[in-house]
């Protein structure tokens, strides 16, 4: 199991969002809901539009291009969108967000 630090948990305004590149080139997208935290894709799978540009009222997901939408708590699409977001698992430790991978995706050693 690998842990990545995306950020802390007070960088994510309560029913807000905010997208991060980590150092394998996946955008994620925390969200805030309720003092629980989701991460996702942070581009649409519509069409690689930034999702933390769209808008979020504490459960649902807008992308701001074609109006897709998501609920936050499992990425399942609503009304319009036609596939889910790519959920990512995290951990919230000690005020901190870490994304949590099973292995890592590439094997560059290190």
């Amino acid at each position: 199991m690998k842990k990545i630090h995306i950020c802390k948990a007070e960088d994510i305004p309560a029913n807000g969002m905010k997208s991060y590149d980590i150092d394998d080139g996946t955008k994620v997208l925390v969200a805030n809901a309720g003092e629980c935290y989701y991460a996702y894709q942070g581009l649409c799978p519509h069409q690689d539009v930034c999702l933390d540009e769209g808008y979020f009222d504490g459960s649902t997901l807008t992308c701001h291009q074609h109006l897709w939408q998501w609920d936050i708590t499992t990425g399942d699409a609503i009304g319009l969108a036609e596939a889910p977001l790519e959920r990512y698992d995290i951990d919230v430790q000690d005020g901190d967000i870490f994304l949590v991978r099973s292995e890592a995706l590439s094997s560059n050693g290190g």
